[in-house]
């Protein structure tokens, strides 16, 4: 059942007519159920309304693949049917099959000389089994006939030449929304229609089924199985085989991967990447490309078909434990390559958080693999701890650590990377319990330089300096020892400038952030480079330096926001509200305060604010209700929290917030 309802798409409808106008032909190509053959029919609907027998729609999903077949349901179009599918606007006349009888070359003659004498728009729909054949017609016509406009929907391109491809794919989310709410009105209930749509793609077709069911909320329906068939029937043997493993993927992947993950038996390499291109052109792959390079991803009702053939094939568990093995590699990879390029890697691994994820997983299902899925979040500490990934990692972790209780190499690295974390969450007491369980002797990796490292952390956050100097000095020494530059020794320079800070040494803070900064910016260390721009910052802005202050906060926010460290950035931007404050630019100063209150509770939800920090921004919020209007300070903190981390930053950067208020600090 297909409802006869249209949503959206002006802008696709608008570029498909000016494609026709200035080319001649258009093939709309794209996934099953994108909505080709409505988006079609419905350029259409308009054009046969205003003149009459100008449309001819041929429906050629069950037409064999010949080019008399083709050319005699042409034909037959243009005596009024469609092979079954009306023409819009006209009434339904006689089918292909009624034009048989016609002798075979006549056929196709017939159309040419009635289009020459009266050209019009040709809907050749459904070309995904007589793509090549259909193309070879269309090709012809163009060449043959002057003024005709023909527009197909397929699958895949036709491949005739010069031909103008039209990719349709989903709807965007407020039309899918509007779309389903349309058709399931009070069905949907409780649920949320943005989520049920993102299940289902945003695909039109599949919101239609989905919205003809009883409960539409439920991911029971298998909305678009019967069309996926014909995909899957129209695909070749290797096709087919890369598909179904290629579903054991979440979200996107690139091609090292599939081809790692899905080359076993007789399936070359070279096999795959030309599946790869080839499920790519019959609409079943998504190929997107960026800055990064070029990845691919299945839909979600994609990947449940392919997921059901993988287990009718019986290499569900082999396919996954191959998924997993490739991940780990790269992790191992990325562990080495975090101290050389900190963000190539950042940005590699982030497209790929789903499938770490899933990779973990498939770890943790087995009581034998879970040391190899603590080994793989251990090896991308960086992800969790510099990279903004906190939650993800936090949650896997823990996991871990409750399934995986014997002690071991792996045991103790995910442990020193656990109590980095609790450091960072500021929950002292839980860092303390973690950090006594790490292994303090030789062995694979020896944490000793680590465990002082975190033991002068807490030793600054209790107060006790002394202590914390004494550690961090040996910490030092060993991160030295063990040429551990990038991961060790350059993070202690953030410990010992922040105890030096709490003593109210601020020169020699400064001093020695000066030199951590040029150390980090020789050896590549950017993430910390981004930190200890934000100590300084704090440090000139208590010594009277606002100039100082201010570039350096700044500083720092370009830098943490090259990483999505929201830890760092959220402190920048209450570093740049304090130096606001002080420097009378109130209105700036609360809305980025507001902006904080907001981010604490959200983007860096149960990470305390820092004391030294907090304590700063309790006497510049007190001084800034102490002169500005009640009302008008309600209003400006309202305004902050109603801003998004990026758009607070991006504030602090500029200077400016939407009150149109500026700071008499230059931009530096």
């Amino acid at each position: 059942m297909e409802a006869d309802v249209f949503v959206g798409r002006q802008t696709e409808l608008a570029d498909i007519c000016g494609l026709l106008g200035r080319a001649g032909h258009v093939t709309l190509t794209g996934a099953a159920g994108t909505g080709k053959s409505r988006l079609a029919l419905r350029l259409a609907e308009p054009l046969e309304r205003e003149s009459p027998g100008y449309v001819h729609v041929v429906d050629l999903s069950e037409t064999p693949d010949d080019i008399v077949a083709l050319s005699e349901s042409l034909a037959a179009a243009f005596d009024g049917g469609s092979d079954g599918r009306e023409r819009p606007g006209a009434p339904a006349g006689k089918s292909a099959n009624g034009a048989r009888g016609r002798s075979r070359l006549p056929a196709l003659e017939t159309v040419v000389d009635s289009l020459r004498v009266n050209p019009g728009l040709i809907v050749l729909d459904g070309c995904d089994r007589v793509a090549h054949t259909a193309g070879i017609l269309v090709d012809r016509l163009l060449r043959e006939v002057r003024g005709v406009r023909i527009l197909a929907t397929s699958r895949q391109p036709l491949g005739f030449p010069h031909e103008n491809v039209y990719p349709v794919e989903a709807l965007s989310t407020a039309d899918a929304v509007d779309l389903l709410i349309t058709l399931a009105g009070d069905k949907l209930g409780g649920a949320d229609p943005a989520d049920l749509c993102r299940r289902l793609d945003n695909l039109p077709l599949a919101i239609e089924r989905a919205a003809a069911t009883p409960d539409p909320a439920s991911p029971r329906h298998g909305a678009l199985c019967d069309t996926l068939g014909l995909s899957h029937e129209l695909c070749g043997v290797e096709e087919r085989l890369v598909w179904a493993r290629l579903s054991v993927f979440s979200g996107g992947f690139d091609a090292a991967a599939a081809q790692h993950v899905c080359a076993a038996g007789d399936l070359t390499r070279g096999q795959i990447l030309d599946a790869l291109s080839d499920l790519t052109s019959s609409s079943v792959l998504i190929r997107e490309q960026d800055d990064r390079g070029v990845r691919y991803r299945l839909l979600n009702a994609v990947r449940r078909y392919g997921a059901a053939r993988l287990d009718e094939l019986g290499e569900t568990d082999e396919t996954r434990r191959r998924h997993r093995d490739h991940f780990l590699a790269l992790s191992y990879q990325a562990a080495r390559g975090w101290r050389e390029d900190q963000l190539g890697w950042c940005r590699r691994l982030q497209p790929d958080l789903p499938n770490i994820r899933l990779a973990v997983e498939y770890c943790y299902s087995r009581p034998e693999e879970v040391r190899r899925g603590l080994d793989l979040i251990a090896c991308l500490w960086f992800l969790w701890n510099c990279c903004g990934r906190h939650d993800t990692g936090y949650a896997l972790l823990q996991r871990g650590l409750d399934l995986e209780r014997e002690p071991g190499p792996e045991r103790s690295r995910a442990l020193w990377v656990y109590t980095w974390m609790l450091i960072q969450h500021g929950d002292l007491e839980s860092a303390e319990r973690t950090l006594a369980q790490c292994a303090t002797g030789p062995g694979e990796w020896d944490a000793t330089a680590y465990i002082s490292h975190f033991q002068a952390h807490l030793a600054v956050a209790r107060g006790d300096l002394a202590e914390a100097m004494r550690l961090i000095k040996e910490a030092r020494v060993g991160h030295r020892s063990a040429g551990d530059l990038v991961a060790g020794f350059l993070p202690t320079y953030i410990v010992v400038a922040a105890a030096l800070m709490l003593a109210e040494r601020y020169e020699e803070a400064v001093s020695v952030l000066h030199e951590g900064r040029e150390l980090c910016g020789s050896c590549g260390d950017y993430w910390t480079l981004a930190r200890l721009d934000l100590l300084l910052a704090q440090a000139e802005r208590i010594l009277g330096n606002t100039t100082a202050a201010t570039a350096s906060v700044r500083e720092s926010l370009r830098g943490a926001r090259l990483f999505d460290d929201t830890i760092a950035l959220v402190e920048g931007i209450e570093t740049f509200a304090a130096i606001a404050e002080d420097d009378g630019d109130d209105a700036l100063a609360t809305v980025l305060l507001g902006a904080a209150s907001r981010a604490r509770g959200t983007v860096t939800a149960g990470f305390r604010c820092p004391s030294m920090l907090a304590g700063v921004l309790d006497r510049s919020e007190a001084r800034l209700r102490g002169r500005t209007d009640e009302k008008e300070y309600e209003r400006l903190v309202e305004q902050g929290r109603a801003t998004d981390l990026p758009t607070a930053v991006e504030y602090a950067l500029q200077g400016v917030a939407a009150t149109g208020g500026r700071t008499p600090a230059e931009d530096g």
